[in-house]
Parts: C-alpha cells; structure tokens; sequence
C-alpha cells in the first residue's frame, strides 16, 4: 500500500490512477448498457448452455456477457489478436526485424494488431450473434436484428481493446492484467452470494470462510514467488589517468524469480479457451459428447495437459523478453564487466545461461501448480467452489505486484527528475 500512497502524492502519477480507475468504472458501467434486439433474459439462459465456458466467458466481461451488455465479448478478441501479432512477428522476418526498430517498429505493429483485433472483434460478434441466435428480438425483421447485434457487440470489443490501449498509454500500464484483475473482483461479490443461495447458511458460511483463508494464504505465497529475486553483482574495470579514474561504476541487476509475471496464464487460458468458444457459441446446449468436452473443460484432461503446456512456452516466452542470458552476456563483455566470483567470457554467458534456466524451471512450476492443482481439486464435488482459487489469487496478486513495481519506478523517476530540476536551477542561479 505504501506504493499507491506514495505514487498518490506525485501529481502525475495520481492523473493516471484516477484515469485508470475512470476506465475501469467505464466498464462496470457498459457491463451494464442493453444490446438492442436481444432479449437480455434470454441472454442469462443462453450464457448457461455455454457450461464452464460461458462462465468464465462471462466474469471476463465484468458479467457483460449475462447481462447481454455491449461489452459481452470483453477483451477476449483483442488478446487473441495480441498472442496472434507476437506469434506471427517471431515468424515472419520482416515483422521480427520491424519490432527491433525500437518506439517507432512497436508504434507500427500496434497498428497492426489494432487492425487485426478489429477483425477478431467481427469474427466473435458473428459467432455471438450466432450462440444468441435463440433469443434475438424479431419483431421487426430476423436479420435487421442479427446484424444490429454483430455491429454492436463488435463496436464494444474494440473499445475494450482501445480501453487497453489508453490504459497502456495514459493510465499506469499493464491494460490487460487491470482490465482482468478488475473483472475477476468485480465477479466475487457474485460468487459468495452464490454460495449463499444454492446452500445452506452454515454450509455457506464454513465454504466462504474456508475459500477466504485459502485465498489470503496464496496470495501472501504469490507474493512471496514475485518478490524474489537473485541478485548480480557486476564490476566494471577500471582505468587510472593522472587523479581520475575512467569506467562505468559497479552495478547490482535484480532478476525477478516471477519473470512472466501472470501473462502467462492469461496467455494460456485464453488460447486453451479459443476451441470452447467457438463451440459454445456454434452450438449451444449441445449434448455431443466431443463438443460436451470442449465447452465443460473442467472435465477434460486434454485441458489440463495443454493449459499446462502452453503456461511453460508462455513463461519461457515472456521471461526471455524480461531477460535475455545471451543478450545480457554481451552487453557485460562490451562494456569490460564481470560478474563477481564469475570468469569474463564463456563462463559468464554459461552462468547467464545457467541462471536464466533454473528461474525460468521455478517460474513455471510455480505457476502450473498455483493454477492446476486448485482447478484438479476442484473435480471432487465437495470441493467445486475451489476450482479457480488459484487462479484469481495469482491474477490478482501478480497484478498488484506488477503494478506496484510500475509505481515505485515511476516514483523514483519522478524525485529523480526533481533532483535534476533543482541541480540545474541552482546551477543557473550561481551562472547569473
């Protein structure tokens, strides 16, 4: 807490959490605003047929998706696009040698995943419009309806995605993992009430109790993993000339154990999900068992297996972009640095290597097992409200963290510029 309170005090860091904090009641709000032509009811009991699928669908739209709301889609569109833009730009050269350009290549793949979450918002629209396809509103004309709905769901997931991009750009960073984070908690007061109404007082009570100190314990554990770090200390070699000494001065570089943070799993859950989507929406209710499986997941241990998968590609992915043991190996040897107790030359790019590998293995494992094992205790009965525990703890816990690393950096730059202002207006004044 002392973060946000000390990012408060700075005046343009406290524009940007109120800003953030703007979007984010924009979207409760919208959550809220009817899609014409649809029968809003009838959207609740559609959602149902969508099993396991619909609900997650549904709390990643801040429940705009009961609700039938303009925002049914969420950012979901939009972070498709995303994974489908970086996997693409490693693929293609022209697009790898683009993103290395620095602010002006990002600038220009932006703009090119704006345009294909664009498309992604077309595409899910229709296949909404399609799983709604039972309860449109035909009074007037069936395809009036059904295109009016398309054109209005559409225009709502990119304002999710532009929701994401003004985060990014105006408010205090990270837009997917706020926009998640503030839909997971906007979705837990529902949840207990839940809890009460399909159960018995006591049994609900000992249930939100219970799930109250699992969660509070794991994300105190979630903090634990994020706070770690190893240290390297590096030393720059020295020149001596005349009274002065020539070289960078000696640096300690943290590297974080929770390198990926939690797109990892967000990454994964939504590429997972794609194939349930899509069925859920093409066929609603269905009693196919192969699509059964795919749209109640929590089933299927295809699910599991490729979650799983996909989370140690993601770490791997996103780690490797936090810290690159190759990148960094060279830049030391550049500059004429070492690590301290390490070799210059090979053995420091081999101890780099060594490092990245073992916080890389601890990232992932410990992300598999804070999102699996939950979720495969949650197969037995008695222990369903526990399946995404895990999962919302380390959402919610990875997120204040990362946030919280964003603000203390910010902050420091803020007093650092501060410092700076007052050196050269004392300097001025001195020159005068």
């Amino acid at each position: 807490m002392s973060s946000f309170s000390e990012a408060y005090k700075v005046p343009s860091l406290k524009k940007k959490l109120w800003f953030t904090f703007l979007i984010v009641s924009a979207c409760v709000v919208l959550s809220l605003v009817p899609v014409p032509f649809l029968s809003h009811s009838g959207a609740a009991s559609e959602v149902l047929k969508w099993g396991d699928t619909g609900v997650l669908m549904n709390v990643l739209s801040f429940g705009a998706l009961g609700n039938g709301a303009v925002i049914s889609l969420g950012i979901y569109p939009f972070l498709i696009a995303s994974i489908a833009m970086q996997i693409i730009t490693i693929a293609v050269p022209k697009l790898r040698n683009l993103a290395m350009e620095g602010d002006a290549g990002a600038k220009k793949i932006g703009k090119i995943t704006r345009f294909a979450s664009l498309g992604m918002d077309v595409v899910f629209a229709i296949l909404f419009t399609v799983g709604m396809r039972g309860v449109l509103i035909d009074n007037f004309n069936i395809w009036v309806s059904a295109v009016v709905v398309t054109v209005v769901v559409a225009a709502g997931g990119a304002l999710c995605g532009w929701f994401v991009e003004l985060i990014n750009d105006k408010g205090i960073g990270s837009g997917v993992s706020i926009l998640i984070i503030a839909s997971v908690i906007r979705a837990i007061p529902e949840y207990f009430i839940g809890l009460f109404t399909e159960n018995e007082i006591a049994t609900a009570a000992i249930w939100t109790a219970a799930v109250i100190v699992v969660g509070l314990l794991i994300i105190v554990f979630a903090l634990f993993v994020n706070s770690g770090e190893k240290k390297l200390r590096i030393l720059f070699s020295k020149k001596t000339v005349g009274m002065k000494q020539y070289g960078m001065q000696n640096q300690v570089i943290p590297l974080r154990v929770a390198q990926a943070g939690i797109m990892p799993i967000v990454y994964a859950f939504s590429i997972t999900l794609l194939p349930a989507v899509i069925v859920a929406m093409v066929t609603p209710g269905t009693e196919n068992v192969i699509s059964a499986g795919f749209v109640n997941f929590r089933t299927s241990i295809v699910f599991y297996v490729f979650f799983a998968i996909l989370i140690v590609g993601f770490t791997s992915f996103f780690s490797m972009i936090q810290f690159n043991p190759i990148d960094m190996a060279n830049q030391i040897k550049q500059y004429g640095g070492y690590i301290q107790g390490i070799r210059p030359g090979k053995p420091t790019s081999q101890y780099m290597m060594n490092t990245y590998t073992n916080m890389n293995i601890a990232d992932a494992a410990y992300l598999v097992v804070l999102c699996l094992i939950p979720m495969l205790l949650g197969l037995i009965p008695v222990l369903g409200p526990a399946s995404y525990v895990g999962i919302v703890c380390a959402l919610i816990a990875g997120g204040l963290y990362e946030t919280k690393l964003f603000l203390d950096q910010k902050v420091k730059e803020e007093a650092d510029r501060v410092k700076q202002s007052g050196r050269e207006a004392k300097k001025n004044k001195y020159a005068k």
